[in-house]
């Protein structure tokens, strides 16, 4: 009886040093962290849940934007948005600002200014990554309330429409949705105004205006802007400029004047018309 179970201790003994160094890892060491690019995804995909990004455009990116569709005119104007995203690092810091215009809709301009933004969250969450890995890549750590603001899509004509509702409304709901995106014009790093100058002259408007621009510019951020309007015609003086002959002409024209310094070398006109329709054609 000795004898056999002497038998049974050598073989087990044979088995284990027949097994590999890997195959006698712990079991929870090997599953103790997420990958580089797992934890890379993770914090990548909290900035874009506080981004404001319309559903509509969960899937917006470079990859899916249809070139084929669009006039042959915008293309190169495309490459030049695609080599912008790729140094996004370099262009918040100087900053660099993009002005993207069109006569009418359906160019493309919200898809590629949000394709962007999804570059720069992606960027972000990478270095963010490396300053901290540990801080983030450990399994078992919800990051998912974790403030992390760096980008924020604005709809000029949303937020309008939101803070007018405010004069008669004490919805407790609407004021934190309109405080967060004050807060956030100040505060991101990079921040796009979807359908700049589509409100016109109203005084409440234009100082709604002023104060975003000369916000962002005094703190040298950079912003992303989209519009049917250049906004050069701020500076005419003629009905193509909606604070013409208003008490607002003055400040149009220097509004105008800090856009332009903004945006310079990244003012885009995207070719247009109303038979040439990029969603009708891409959704």
């Amino acid at each position: 009886m000795a004898n056999r179970f002497q038998d049974l201790i050598e073989k087990k003994m044979a088995s284990m040093k027949m097994k590999s160094p890997k195959d006698t890892i712990k079991k929870d060491t090997v599953s103790k962290y997420y990958t580089e690019e797992e934890t890379i995804k993770r914090i990548y995909q909290v900035i874009i849940k506080n981004s404001n990004i319309p559903p509509k455009f969960n899937e917006a990116s470079f990859a899916n934007f249809n070139l084929s569709e669009i006039n042959s005119k915008n293309k190169s104007k495309v490459e030049s948005l695609k080599n912008y995203a790729r140094n996004i690092n370099q262009a918040v810091q100087i900053p660099q600002s993009i002005y993207m215009f069109s006569e009418y809709n359906g160019c493309g301009k919200t898809h590629l200014a949000i394709a962007i933004l999804k570059q720069a969250a992606w960027q972000y969450a990478a270095n963010l990554y490396h300053k901290s890995p540990l801080r983030y890549k450990r399994r078992g750590i919800d990051i998912s309330n974790l403030e992390l603001l760096p980008i924020f899509f604005m709809s000029e004509k949303n937020y309008l429409y939101k803070k007018k509702l405010l004069f008669n409304n004490e919805d407790q709901k609407l004021q934190e949705e309109v405080r967060k995106i004050e807060r956030m014009v100040i505060r991101s790093d990079l921040l796009v105004i979807d359908d700049f100058l589509k409100e016109r002259n109203t005084d409440f408007t234009f100082n709604e205006l002023t104060s975003w621009i000369c916000l962002r510019y005094e703190q040298n951020k950079p912003v992303i802007f989209t519009s049917n309007m250049d906004f050069t015609d701020l500076a005419l003086r003629n009905k193509n400029n909606p604070y013409y002959k208003t008490d607002n002409f003055n400040n149009a024209t220097y509004l105008a004047s800090r856009i332009s310094e903004m945006t310079k070398g990244y003012k885009f006109y995207f070719y247009s018309s109303p038979g040439d329709d990029f969603r009708q054609k891409s959704y």
